[in-house]
């Protein structure tokens, strides 16, 4: 015989309380506020860096690599090791050295410091260099001088080797996306202003940094312009001939007219006939200051990137 099968037993169902829903679209509230306080901070801080902290105060400075920018020792790189007060006055105190390589210390007004970008610090390597060879100056200095010089080429070079490494395979997430539109020919330049943005927490975007053997270069050019924020052109001769660079910009300018954003910036490394397309935009000039021109591009992008963040609110 079969058994009966017992009823099943009715099942109560569970009424949520509505304060547990109100809860929740509180902690919600909460989260999304949490999140934009927080990129709205990380923007504030790309601004702020950017235009101040370049220029070092009693107030606005920051331990490790430092380039002095006058007084006697104009043009230097050194370390900020620590500060001190000589009488009502706080000063830096300056190492020009590696870590505990020198027990020299020389103190500075901190309103004589500044952040190093790249090209302060490839500048004085090479006179450095250059002073240390006897095949580029008969000039005698002491021993003790030449032991110093030597320190603090070893200390700039070691700055480079970390930024290099550093820009190339880190990202932010907090800076913006930014393509590096030039000529082959300005490698250099554009090499070191991908460090120092990738130094101020943006993401360069490199063709030497992100191409790979193998990979097809026009897809990783277009994949890397479409998902750019900032597409930055280096105007110079050698990019006023160079038609893949024209592609390039053009590209994003177009895409910049359907969509209203602001998104292409020229960048002037030298004097030459600037695209019509891009006459009408206000151009960065890196010709006579690179400090100057890094400064108010990185601002800039900034305010560009606050922007946006508020027009996408």
């Amino acid at each position: 015989m079969r058994k009966a099968r017992k009823p099943a037993l009715a099942t109560k169902s569970r009424k949520v309380p509505s304060a547990f829903f109100a809860h929740c679209t509180e902690c919600a509230d909460k989260s999304t506020l949490f999140l934009n306080n927080m990129r709205r901070n990380a923007l504030r801080l790309l601004r702020l860096r950017a235009k101040d902290s370049m220029q070092y105060s009693k107030e606005n400075y920051e331990f490790g690599p430092v380039a002095i920018i006058r007084g006697p020792h104009r043009g230097r790189i050194g370390r900020l090791d620590d500060t001190t007060h000589i009488g009502r006055t706080e000063k830096g105190v300056i190492i020009f050295a590696p870590f505990a390589i020198s027990s020299n210390r020389y103190n500075i007004h901190l309103e004589s410091l500044q952040q190093p970008n790249t090209q302060q610090l490839l500048d004085r390597y090479h006179a450095l260099y250059e002073s240390l060879s006897p095949y580029f100056t008969e000039k005698k200095v002491t021993e003790e001088r030449r032991v110093e010089r030597l320190e603090e080429l070893i200390y700039i070079q070691d700055i480079l080797n970390d930024r290099m490494f550093t820009s190339r395979f880190t990202h932010s997430p907090q800076g913006a996306k930014i393509f590096l539109s030039h000529s082959s020919r300005d490698k250099d330049f554009v090499k070191g202003l991908a460090v120092d943005l990738a130094n101020l927490n943006h993401q360069p975007w490199l063709d030497d940094w992100e191409i790979l053997a193998g990979e097809s270069i026009p897809d990783k050019v277009s994949k890397g312009i479409e998902e750019a924020d900032f597409v930055l052109v280096v105007l110079s001769e050698n990019a006023i001939q160079s038609q893949w660079v024209k592609i390039e910009w053009q590209t994003k300018f177009w895409l910049e007219v359907s969509t209203t954003n602001t998104i292409v910036i020229p960048i002037l490394i030298e004097s030459c006939e600037i695209p019509a397309l891009l006459k009408t935009k206000k151009y960065i000039n890196f010709q006579n200051n690179y400090s100057e021109g890094l400064s108010e591009l990185a601002y800039s992008i900034g305010k560009l990137m606050e922007k946006q963040h508020t027009i996408s609110k």
